[in-house]
């Protein structure tokens, strides 16, 4: 229809409203009022008006909530709100015991989709509760745990690995099966791993009280590092000795030694390759990413899959895959110490497998979502008294985690692992490593970056992978994988950083010198769920969280949390659920 029929229409229309009388109008209003808006959506079939409602985002549902109480009963409906839940990111199972809800309300996904978002509008404006618990009697080295639970491991130098429960603020249990510190943990569905100082790496079975289901002896030095494969099949280690271990965690064979560092291994990651990214994958390729004190990177190309488990049967076996070095990036100028994957194209395929529709989710929508909001305050310091269960005359009274009245004894210190000299003379070091692999065309090394750049979708975000290193430099770097380009460094930090972890729309980070900051990664634009944002800027900038006098060690980042443990023994727990 033409805009001069419309316009000719009107004015039709028009011409007679005129010649209507008073009584004639409000009639007709009434008239038009009643046709106009007739609520068509409750007249279907419930099915049918529930796969209506599956096209619209949760802002809109929000909306149509309150036009009546038929719709709102409607656009209350939990498969609505469970599929709005899975589209955001949003975990529907393992949920933190602060989302206490009867889950067979009929609006159980409604207030759990509106409890994930009152989280994370705390974390946008950093608003936080902190709680400060007396963990270890010395320094507190790793942090495990899942991203969505309240559990935790923690491992220190006083030999014990702790599981904490953070909503109430206890310890269930202490792990005292090492002979010296515990520097790193690894934490699986059903396997928890612990290495040490004592050279062994312990594997725990978690669905048997923690019980020990290997010990894995074979380094020359202390244990750094350690990642593992989703299927907990193969187990990486890094060591003092300069060498990377892989493990089969059903047997506690070694099955490979990697040689390619000439320093500490500091610092494991184990990630998809973007070729293995797609759809039809039958099963996914890696890439295990080591960091060491020779201040470089490795990227090694591996397949830790259960259908090749059985083809590294030894280091001398014929049919053994060795792992090659892909790439070698360089630029850090001290030992790197942590590394962090940068997750959110993996996020994308996997939410592209369950939805073949997807649409934009506008999160601000808090407006909609009534009652309950998160607190208006920043940054609280709540009062807590919380207890080692270890020590129950251990206790801790304060809002302020540099309090003098917390003493503890220091026998040893995170920096031994940048310390060269623990590494094994040649004499008693009976395995002699190969030469370094030789320099080709495929080995790397980038170190141009831009301090200000934008990345397009179509040039370089859906086709690459984007990690972050962090060093004794100070720095911390961005790293496209597929290239070996330097993307951004950035100097947030005055000492070492000892740990960063990232998710895909934020970046934490911890350091020597007392600070816990935090990058906004995402920008302030609605989140598009999957997300397929048409940029990614640098820099991000950093915010401290929190500032104490002893120096950070190491951090969990979960849904609801950020944990840090500390030199002193102290774990530093901030929660971005205000409870009541």
């Amino acid at each position: 229809m033409s805009k001069e029929v419309v316009e000719n229409g009107l004015f039709r229309v028009q011409s007679l409203v005129d010649k209507l009388s008073l009584t004639e109008r409000k009639q007709l209003s009434i008239y038009l009022q009643q046709h106009l808006t007739k609520d068509i959506i409750s007249l279907l079939p419930i099915p049918l008006a529930s796969h209506l409602l599956e096209f619209l985002d949760a802002e809109n549902l929000c909306k149509i909530r309150e036009v009546s109480k038929t719709l709102k009963d409607r656009a209350t409906d939990n498969a609505l709100w469970k599929r709005q839940c899975i589209l955001a990111g949003f975990p529907i199972t393992h949920i933190s015991k602060s989302f206490n809800y009867n889950n067979n309300a009929e609006d159980y996904f409604f207030q759990l989709y509106k409890h994930h978002v009152i989280v994370q509008k705390n974390w946008e404006r950093q608003n936080f509760s902190q709680h400060l618990i007396r963990a270890h009697s010395e320094g507190i080295t790793c942090i495990a745990g899942s991203e969505h639970g309240d559990i935790i491991y923690t491992g220190s130098f006083d030999k014990t690995v702790k599981i904490w429960d953070l909503f109430n603020q206890s310890c269930r249990k202490s792990l005292k099966d090492h002979s010296e510190g515990v520097q790193c943990l690894v934490l699986g569905k059903s396997i928890l791993a612990s290495g040490s100082w004592d050279k062994s790496i312990i594997v725990y079975d978690i669905t048997n009280d923690h019980s020990i289901k290997h010990r894995l002896n074979g380094h020359l030095a202390g244990i750094i590092s350690l990642t593992m494969d989703p299927n907990e099949s193969v187990l990486f280690s890094g060591s003092v000795d300069k060498t990377i271990r892989i493990w089969n965690i059903h047997t506690g064979d070694c099955l490979q030694r990697l040689y390619g560092h000439d320093g500490t291994v500091g610092t494991l990651m184990l990630i998809p390759r973007v070729s293995s990214l797609t759809i039809n994958q039958e099963q996914e390729q890696y890439w295990l990413i080591s960091g060491s004190n020779d201040n470089s990177i490795l990227i090694w190309d591996l397949n830790p899959s259960e259908e090749q488990v059985s083809s590294f049967q030894s280091p001398s076996s014929p049919s053994s895959i060795k792992p090659q070095i892909f790439q070698r990036l360089e630029g850090h100028t001290r030992a790197v110490t942590c590394l962090a994957w940068y997750k959110d194209i993996v996020q994308q395929l996997e939410q592209d497998r369950l939805h073949d529709s997807p649409h934009s989710i506008h999160i601000d929508t808090l407006g909609f979502l009534a009652s309950r909001s998160s607190s208006p305050c920043t940054n609280i310091i709540q009062e807590v008294e919380l207890m080692d269960l270890d020590d129950p005359d251990s206790l801790i009274q304060s809002t302020n985690v540099n309090s003098e009245s917390i003493q503890y004894h220091r026998q040893r210190n995170h920096h031994n692992r940048l310390d060269n000299s623990q590494i094994p003379s040649s004499p008693s070091n009976t395995v002699t490593p190969p030469p370094s692999p030789p320099e080709d065309h495929n080995m790397h090394t980038r170190n141009d970056y831009s301090n200000n750049m934008e990345l397009s979708d179509t040039d370089i975000f859906h086709r690459s992978t984007f990690i972050f290193s962090a060093s004794a430099d100070s720095t911390i770097r961005m790293w496209d994988l597929t290239t070996g380009q330097l993307l951004h460094s950035t100097k947030e930090h005055t000492d070492i950083v000892w740990d960063l972890q990232c998710n895909e729309s934020r970046l934490a980070s911890v350091s020597s010198d007392g600070c816990i900051k935090y990058y906004q990664l995402s920008d302030s634009r609605p989140l598009v769920v999957p997300r397929t944002r048409s940029s990614f800027n640098i820099p991000f900038p950093a915010v401290t969280l929190a500032h104490i006098d002893s120096g950070v060690t190491c951090l969990k980042m979960t849904r609801e949390w950020l944990i840090c443990g500390t030199e002193d023994g102290v774990l530093i727990a901030l929660e971005f659920f205000i409870r009541d």
